[in-house]
């Protein structure tokens, strides 16, 4: 009789998930709303709310494939943008140098000039926390890009996890969107990025070590296109979930992710 595995879940994560999708759900077939309209049915935007913004990315490459256009279309209109990177990756397959130099040409392609760099391994914990409130505090942005709490890997979620005590414990109210590159979200944002979607592209490229096992290029675009499509609108667009801070915290309450 073969034996059954249980394999271990991070409640945290599973927590997340859960409120996630259960708050989409009620709102879906809440009394407010008719069956006819309960289809999605995302806000296409020509930008974010907001003049100055910040992208926290756990790794570089995170920004570029989870809202580049949308960075290269805000500095186009000239709206401030600062992206944090909270961790560089490490491996015996890429030098540090080489790492440097790609997140560099990124950033070139972006068309970004304000960022910091952790040149270190991902960090846990209050390290994390205290990282995030201080890029909170010395900029104060009008809105925040930060990873979905559904991603598919795990410094994702601990980074919208630290953001989210972060977030609180500032005093910033800043918007939040979150991004996808991990996983797909429940947007209810969508920014059109088709004038912008060759910067893109070269800003993911330039991150050669990371894309030689995984083609996010081909991914990315491929998700960009499918967002344009299923909007009804030929091109490419990037997807998010606006939050506004009361309900960012309404919806992913503290209690029980952190003690």
């Amino acid at each position: 009789m073969d034996k059954i595995i249980l394999l271990s879940v991070d409640k945290k994560l599973l927590f997340l998930e859960l409120r996630y999708i259960t708050e989409r759900i009620k709102r879906r077939i809440s009394a407010e709303y008719s069956i006819s309209k309960s289809a999605w049915d995302p806000v296409v935007l020509d930008l974010p709310p907001g003049e100055k913004f910040l992208v926290l990315a756990p790794h570089p490459d995170d920004d570029a494939i989870g809202c580049g256009g949308t960075i290269i279309k805000l500095l186009a209109n000239e709206k401030l943008v600062r992206v944090s990177y909270l961790s560089i990756q490490s491996s015996e397959h890429f030098s540090r140098a080489e790492r440097l130099e790609e997140i560099r040409e990124s950033l070139d392609c972006l068309g970004v000039t304000d960022f910091s760099l952790r040149e270190d391994t991902f960090p846990s914990g209050d390290v994390l926390v205290d990282m995030i409130k201080k890029e909170l505090i010395s900029s104060r942005p009008d809105t925040v890009f930060v990873p979905s709490p559904v991603e598919n890997h795990d410094h994702h979620v601990e980074s919208f996890l630290s953001y989210l005590k972060a977030h609180r414990e500032s005093g910033v109210r800043a918007n939040t969107l979150l991004y996808e590159v991990w996983a797909p979200l429940l947007p209810n944002i969508l920014v059109d990025i088709t004038s912008f979607i060759a910067g893109k592209n070269d800003a993911i490229g330039a991150h050669k070590t990371q894309i030689r096992n995984l083609d996010f290029m081909r991914a990315a675009k491929g998700l960009n296109a499918y967002r344009a499509a299923m909007s009804g609108r030929d091109g490419y667009s990037e997807a998010f979930l606006f939050l506004a801070p009361s309900d960012l915290h309404r919806i992913f309450d503290l209690k029980g992710l952190y003690r």
